[in-house]
């Protein structure tokens, strides 16, 4: 069954918000003021290494286009830049069955508005999102409608790839608890992703998310530990389409009744213009925890 209790970190309350004031902070005080736009860096460090190409990052063949991190799970290493402006939102219906119940969840709108702020390498994030869901089998039919608690966070490009070193970003993030009765977790929930990324010629790029998050028990009282892990295939047919396919695993620590799940999720990207981007995705469960489908479609446009 899926676990409509969104978000969920991994560290003591207080630690998320250093994080981000931390970053905030540092990304002010170092502001490049006069620096032309081709001359700003776009990582905050870089490898020390002589071994030629470095791959070309993110960019491959269309480096003028919109990077999201919808619609897959793992979410991509590059920032969207110093003074830009993207929204990226959506539609996600989810389908269980077990044990004779019958699960159904609408997520939407999934927005995430991102905001390159004070260098190139920093990204100030924000995401509002709300669920209705109704399920059915022989213990009667449930039903909750309601807000998900803000997910508030920053990405930090760190360095570019280098040969075999790849593209490396972290993201701090937290949720904090803003979100109806039947979705807050009742306080604030740190955490952390570390993306690491190979644009493995001009068309191919592999994309991998290593997420350690705080959540809620769903049906304990308590916090657990959460760890996600991504593994996403990403092709340019052309200028205009983009397909992926991806691996995901959710795993726990400490966690109650939370079991395993295994995920294949694909999908592609339709660019209607550079800053504007359509996207439709499907998954399937891999093992008996996970559901059984889940699928949507959003809209992503950048200024």
């Amino acid at each position: 069954m899926f676990d409509s209790h969104a978000g969920g970190r991994c560290f003591h309350r207080p630690t998320g918000l250093i994080i981000v004031a931390w970053l905030t902070v540092a990304g002010w005080i170092t502001a490049p003021p006069v620096l032309a736009a081709d001359e700003r860096p776009k990582k905050l460090l870089s490898y020390n290494y002589d071994g030629g190409d470095d791959g070309g990052g993110e960019e491959g063949l269309y480096g003028d286009r919109i990077v999201t991190d919808r619609p897959h799970l793992a979410e991509a290493a590059s920032t969207v830049g110093l003074g830009r402006v993207q929204v990226e939102t959506g539609y996600t219906y989810y389908l269980d069955h077990a044990a004779g119940t019958t699960a159904q969840l609408h997520s939407f709108p999934e927005t995430l508005v991102r905001a390159g702020l004070f260098q190139e390498w920093f990204e100030f994030r924000v995401q509002y999102n709300s669920f209705a869901e109704a399920a059915s089998g022989p213990a009667g039919r449930f039903t909750a409608v309601g807000s998900d608690d803000l997910y508030l966070g920053a990405k930090v490009a760190l360095a570019a790839q280098a040969g075999l070193l790849p593209e490396l970003t972290i993201f701090p993030q937290m949720k904090v608890p803003t979100g109806s009765p039947a979705y807050t977790a009742d306080e604030v929930l740190p955490g952390m992703n570390f993306v690491y990324a190979w644009r493995v010629g001009e068309r191919t790029e592999i994309e991998v998310n290593t997420n350690v998050n705080r959540r809620r028990n769903p049906d304990a009282p308590g916090y657990y530990t959460e760890y996600l892990q991504t593994f996403n295939f990403e092709y340019d047919v052309g200028p205009r389409v983009m397909l992926f396919n991806e691996f995901v695993i959710f795993a726990q620590s400490g966690g109650v009744g939370v079991p395993q799940q295994a995920y294949s999720h694909g999908g592609l990207h339709w660019f209607l213009l550079p800053n504007l981007q359509i996207d439709l995705h499907a998954a399937v469960g891999l093992n008996e925890a996970a559901a059984d489908f889940f699928g949507g479609s959003g809209i992503s446009w950048r200024w």
